[in-house]
């Protein structure tokens, strides 16, 4: 725990931001980490959003959780993820992500397919016994990933599937690219991600877009430069939400046709 509390000062914070209204229900992020190590899930990240402008004690964060008696799918896990702010800037955030063992990359599962829960700093739902509705409505998800990882495991792309894909997976984060960039998605970077199911695709594709590191196009009539590894914690969960969507309206649409 004093490790997770380097990387997370928040986690010791008593009370809000002193900018904070009278109406503002503080909400412990150490309290939330309890609760959740109670139903078994115990912390393996943490990550906090470093400003000039909010005191790290209040800043927000994340910390996402594993599970030691869920089943792992080939090198992946089930999480619960966990945001949270003391300064009165954004809720606190609790839902479902996987974890990928082989390259520590964590992507969030969009709400459209698993209830996520945004909980303001105000009223009942700041409460315990919501909180402990929220922990427990998720933990019962949890299981429910490995079947979006067996099933776009079983669906083979050919090259065109593939160039579908890349082309929709590409304008997440670089809408101005040009032409044939997307086939960067192609080459894995590990030997772990070589293959063509959705599943082996989309990690390709994820860890790439997270990591960077090859030349695009960042800006329509602009030369190519090199794209840079994202480390803003709202800007990764929005790619990887928006990722996760595009990858499950193709594996629809894939098993239609």
């Amino acid at each position: 725990m004093v490790e997770l509390t380097l990387n997370v000062p928040g986690l010791l914070a008593q009370s809000p931001a002193p900018s904070t209204s009278s109406r503002y229900k503080f909400v412990s992020s150490q309290n939330i980490v309890d609760r959740l190590d109670s139903w078994g899930w115990k912390p393996s990240r943490a990550f906090y959003k470093k400003t000039r402008v909010v005191d790290p004690l209040h800043a927000r964060h994340c910390i996402r959780f594993g599970h030691g008696e869920l089943a792992e799918v080939g090198d992946s896990r089930p999480e619960i993820i966990m945001f949270n702010s003391h300064d009165g800037r954004s809720a606190l955030e609790l839902l479902c992500g996987i974890y990928r063992m082989v390259c520590s990359n964590g992507m969030t599962i969009c709400e459209e397919e698993f209830e996520a829960f945004n909980i303001p700093h105000k009223g009942y739902k700041a409460g315990p016994k919501y909180i402990d509705h929220a922990i427990d409505t998720l933990s019962k998800q949890a299981n429910r990933t490995t079947q979006f990882i067996e099933g776009w495991n079983d669906i083979t792309l050919s090259n065109e599937d593939k160039r579908a894909y890349y082309r929709q997976a590409m304008p997440i984060r670089f809408p101005e690219y040009n032409s044939g960039e997307e086939w960067i998605f192609d080459v894995p970077k590990r030997e772990d991600d070589k293959g063509n199911s959705l599943w082996k695709v989309f990690n390709r594709c994820q860890e790439h877009i997270l990591t960077g590191g090859f030349n695009v196009t960042h800006s329509a009539g602009k030369k190519p430069r090199q794209a840079r590894e994202l480390s803003n914690i709202d800007v990764v969960n929005k790619i990887n939400e928006n990722l996760w969507t595009t990858t499950s309206k193709f594996a629809d649409a894939y098993s239609v046709n």
